[in-house]
């Protein structure tokens, strides 16, 4: 089992290389609607005007009280969503990469790897009573199917006969094809439980619970490419921010990180990732080759 949290982790440890981020912790329980947030330590570096993250949420904050060490804060920050969080939580202070960040990153991530230029894809299978006189059928509760791998036929019990010459037609008006996917046959096929493999794309998690395998589809060999993308997704605006004109912030002079480096580090690691995607393509090729005849 590996969750969307367990991707965005391995993530984390590989972009902050034991940069350490400050942190705090948070002393008692808060609901989703609490304005006030106190936490367990002196309040190092949660200023007025910084931002916190406990779990995926971000709290911009507009007021610190460092007598009784409480902040005013502005919930779900960013697009983040405001939730309940337990004593004890860990307050991240100004998150270079915010879990929240992480998980959209991810899901784009785990999209791309279905796009036609990559080949990766889950394998699903499915039955379908076949009459032997319709030459298109209707692929009831299809949505997501990209291509197919086979058809084959239950002739007996133990003997599936791979039915050659079918093809996937797609966009039919669903007046006549409910699912607006169709097998064509293109030559006879006997009458029965037609047992069809077809490749899916992977499913993206919509939140850190999701289990990117059983749920998403995601081979647990594709899991490393997953961290690997998402480290791209996220290191590719920190070379634009370095270019602004306009005042910077927490800078280092060029000399120690030059104008590009953060592009070379992503560069190398876009070579690691194709090489990875390749890799698992053609492994994916060899274990399910085609076996319809398409002319």
């Amino acid at each position: 089992m590996t969750t969307a949290a367990t991707v965005i982790d391995r993530t984390l440890r590989q972009l902050l290389s034991g940069t350490v981020e400050a942190r705090n912790k948070l002393v008692s329980t808060i609901n989703s609607g609490a304005t006030s947030v106190p936490v367990t330590y002196a309040l190092e570096g949660l200023r007025v005007g910084q931002v916190f993250e406990i779990d995926s949420e971000l709290f911009y904050i507009w007021a610190a009280d460092t007598g009784t060490k409480t902040l005013t804060v502005e919930r779900g920050y960013n697009g983040t969503t405001a939730a309940e969080h337990t004593a004890g939580a860990i307050v991240t202070v100004n998150p270079r990469f915010p879990r929240a960040q992480c998980l959209e990153a991810l899901a784009d991530e785990v999209t791309d790897l279905s796009a036609p230029s990559h080949g990766l894809f889950q394998v699903k299978t499915a039955n379908i009573d076949y009459n032997g006189s319709d030459t298109m059928i209707n692929l009831t509760g299809f949505t997501d199917i990209i291509d197919l791998l086979t058809v084959s036929v239950r002739y007996m019990t133990t003997d599936y006969p791979i039915a050659r010459k079918v093809r996937l037609i797609r966009d039919l008006p669903t007046d006549d094809f409910a699912s607006g996917f169709a097998l064509r046959f293109d030559q006879g096929v006997f009458p029965g439980r037609l047992r069809i493999v077809y490749k899916a794309p992977y499913v993206k998690p919509s939140s850190e619970s999701v289990d990117v395998n059983s749920t998403g589809g995601v081979q647990d060999s594709v899991t490393d490419i997953l961290a690997l993308g998402t480290q791209i997704r996220l290191m590719s605006p920190r070379e634009v921010k370095r270019n602004f004109t306009e005042s910077q912030g927490d800078t280092r002079r060029s000399d120690e990180v030059s104008v590009g480096s953060v592009g070379n580090s992503f560069s190398q690691l876009q070579r690691l990732r194709r090489d990875r995607i390749q890799a698992e393509s053609s492994r994916l090729s060899r274990a399910y080759p085609t076996f319809l005849s398409k002319d």
